[in-house]
């Protein structure tokens, strides 16, 4: 069965979305409709279509949450790394683009995004937040997601 534009806004449109609930509903047909809300302007809307497209855990969500690591709302930037920590390895691109986010609050919720089994990359990154970010909430986030990912054993 097709997913149509008002399925989409009627659980968007809702104070609390059961985002698991919808991504199972939905799954990778509703994807082109939430891009289009993402791309719409309204910040709510696009914060919790970008956030579901992560949900649906598709890789086919990475070009969403990159147009939402974008936008000009942190609200929205924050809900793409949130949703990026759903998807896996293909999203640790937007993840990697929004711990260098001008906003802490964006950065801390990228750090917290990050999978369990993060690439070279991104662990990299997360080591150098941990020993110069200047936000110090940032910076104790980021030592703690690198003590759980590497048991304690990070690059020092």
């Amino acid at each position: 069965m097709a997913v149509t534009n008002e399925q989409v806004r009627a659980v968007l449109d809702l104070d609390e979305p059961d985002y698991e609930r919808a991504a199972t509903e939905f799954d990778r047909d509703a994807i082109p409709i939430l891009r289009r809300f993402v791309e719409g302007g309204d910040p709510n809307l696009a914060a919790k279509a970008a956030y579901l497209a992560g949900r649906i855990g598709d890789v086919e969500a990475v070009p969403i949450l990159e147009l939402a690591a974008d936008s000009t709302d942190p609200g929205v930037r924050a809900a793409a790394a949130t949703g990026a920590g759903h998807i896996g390895p293909a999203a640790e691109p937007v993840l990697l683009t929004l711990l260098d986010d001008d906003d802490p609050a964006v950065r801390k919720t990228a750090v917290r995004a990050t999978p369990p089994n993060p690439g070279a990359e991104l662990l990299a990154k997360l080591q150098v937040l941990r020993d110069v970010e200047p936000v110090s909430m940032v910076r104790e986030v980021a030592a703690d997601v690198v003590d759980n990912v590497s048991g304690g054993d990070a690059l020092q």
